[in-house]
């Protein structure tokens, strides 16, 4: 029987590991046993593969073999290294129908065509005329100081003939003999038509407003306009003593669809035309984000051409997009864009690309005509620079195309910057500017009807219209599309890349990284040999040791069936006629 078991032991492969036993036998170290066990049968199952290689040339063939898994192993890891240092962030598209309840309203900016208002010119002229007669006894018209007054529109468009200088040159005389230092901005605030004036009805969510209530004067680069839901109380950079934004104020629509959303009825006053920036007539509807100062050249303002005697429909829709906290572990040159708390110092506590953009422009001017437009934000590090007037035109002129070109950031993904493209001597602006990692993009679609009739029924009341317009400002649809910017890979996934790598070329695990450390490192260190001495045996115990002699046998194999170790076979039916030949 003994034999019996001898060769069913063998038959399942339990070899009996002596240095094994010894190790089992020293209690202390049977942690550290059971370890090696493991390990070393890890071990084993390896490179007992490797034994069935006997000729020379299957040894070299799967050395070169290992060798390239593991130099291809090692590029597909640099590869999948370099990627992820390259573009450690990934923007997707959250959803498509993202409520409109959840998205700001945009400011509305409605600029007139007309820049000088001829009624104010005139008003104006003859304040100027009284000073003028009183004080230096100058021989003018009230006609005439009017028509020079109309060179202050050239500070909107940075131009003006060689022929005008003249004019331009004694009506700055005449302002700075008058105000001792003239103020543009109040000046032009003065000549400009006025929003009560301009805008005679208004209605927002379908309820009636006061226009004077919910339209404000603001700066923009088409100078002076009349703005709605715009959060910045004052234009400007720098660090704020107090609250610029008033983010509690944005508004936003709950309902879509025309009768829902912004409705201005506007009077263009053609009669009172005196300096147009455009060769046409009636208004520029300018669209932008409620946070921003509203720069055309960023490419964040949606603008709209409102001529006289027409019922326009500005269809709104909206692209938001937002990254995640996580993202701002990262470098900005590596997520390439700047959250709104960075640069807070620079941009009064909140940072956008438009802003950027504006920042830029303006000290470029700074730099090159040693002023600032009067319709530009001020810096404050550069409080000291003067507001341009009628005597920096011809600089401004010089280098008037310069302002309107910029060169974007140069990112080795876009199309390289071709120079050649611009005509301008002056060049352009270079502006570092990151986008944001927050923003909202505005589209719009319009569409409008003629309004030939000749009064309207607005809140019960009837108002004549004469080349008036009618402008609706809606969102069309309930839902808008949101993306999203995430981490392409977090460091989990990123070693679930590697594992999966290594696995793919080598079979390589965790658990073979310990494997190979012990075997490499801990193994071959030499360990101290042990000081455990064995317990004397009680004397008092009546033991007795003696010695058995095994004769050795002939060992044979007997082939035994599933069924007969399950037991399926009865052990009657078990013929052991050969087990029963070995003991004799």
């Amino acid at each position: 029987m003994v034999k019996v078991s001898t060769s069913i032991t063998r038959r399942w492969g339990i070899v009996e590991n002596s240095r094994t036993v010894q190790r089992l036998r020293n209690l202390p170290n049977l942690k550290k046993t059971i370890i090696d066990l493991l390990l070393e049968s890890i071990n084993t199952n390896y490179t007992d593969n490797i034994r069935y290689y006997q000729r020379p040339i299957e040894k070299i063939a799967w050395l070169i073999v290992h060798v390239i898994a593991i130099i291809g192993m090692s590029f597909m890891i640099l590869d999948a290294t370099l990627e992820y240092q390259d573009s450690p962030t990934v923007t997707t598209m959250e959803t498509d129908n993202y409520p409109v309840q959840d998205i700001d309203f945009p400011a509305i900016s409605i600029c007139n065509i007309n820049k000088i208002s001829l009624s104010s010119a005139i008003d104006f002229a003859e304040d100027l005329m009284e000073m003028e007669t009183t004080t230096y006894n100058v021989n003018l018209t009230v006609e005439e100081l009017t028509s020079m007054l109309t060179m202050l529109g050239h500070l909107y468009l940075f131009d003006i003939d060689e022929s005008e200088f003249e004019m331009a040159s004694s009506l700055h005389t005449i302002l700075e003999r008058g105000y001792n230092g003239y103020d543009v901005s109040r000046i032009m605030k003065r000549l400009l038509p006025k929003c009560r004036s301009i805008l005679r009805q208004c209605s927002w969510e379908g309820k009636d407003q006061d226009c004077n209530q919910i339209f404000f004067l603001r700066r923009t680069d088409n100078g002076f306009c009349c703005t709605f839901n715009l959060a910045r109380h004052e234009s400007g950079f720098g660090n704020a003593d107090s609250s610029v934004f008033a983010s509690q104020t944005i508004e936003r629509l709950r309902e879509t669809g025309p009768e829902y959303g912004l409705s201005v009825l506007l009077n263009p006053q053609l009669h009172d035309y005196a300096f147009r920036i455009l060769p046409v007539l009636g208004f520029k509807i300018l669209i932008y984000s409620s946070l921003d100062y509203p720069n055309t050249a960023s490419g964040g303002v949606r603008e709209v051409l409102i001529p006289p005697k027409v019922e326009m429909f500005l269809n709104l829709d909206a692209i938001s997009f937002y990254s995640v906290p996580s993202v701002i572990d990262y470098d900005m040159k590596q997520r390439d864009c700047l959250f709104s708390s960075e640069q807070a110092k620079t941009y009064k506590g909140h940072y956008s690309y438009t802003d950027c953009i504006s920042y830029c422009r303006t000290r470029d001017i700074i730099f090159f005509c040693k002023c600032i437009p009067f319709f530009y934000s001020v810096i404050p590090d550069m409080a000291g620079v003067k507001i341009c007037n009628l005597k920096d035109l011809p600089c401004l002129k010089k280098y008037k195309d310069r302002w309107l070109y910029v060169k974007p950031r140069y990112e080795k993904l876009m199309v390289p910057f071709n120079q050649n493209n611009f005509q301008a001597t002056s060049g352009y602006i270079t502006c570092d500017c990151l986008p944001s990692c927050k923003d909202i993009k505005y589209t719009v679609s319009t569409s409008d009807i003629p309004l030939d009739i000749p009064q309207l029924v607005w809140n019960r009341k009837k108002t004549l219209l004469h080349n008036h317009s009618l402008v609706h400002i809606y969102f069309g649809e309930p839902g808008t599309m949101r993306m999203k910017q995430d981490v392409f890979l977090y460091w989990y996934e990123l070693m679930g890349n590697y594992g999966g790598i290594c696995s793919l070329f080598l079979g390589l695990s965790v658990i073979s990284l310990i494997e190979m450390l012990y075997f490499l490192i801990i193994r071959n260190i030499k360990t101290e040999p042990s000081t455990t001495s064995v317990p004397p045996l009680n004397p008092t115990n009546d033991v007795t040791i003696k010695a058995i002699n095994i004769e050795p046998t002939e060992s044979r194999t007997v082939v035994l069936y599933w069924n007969e170790i399950s037991g399926a076979i009865p052990r009657k039916q078990i013929d052991l006629t050969p087990l029963n030949t070995l003991g004799q």
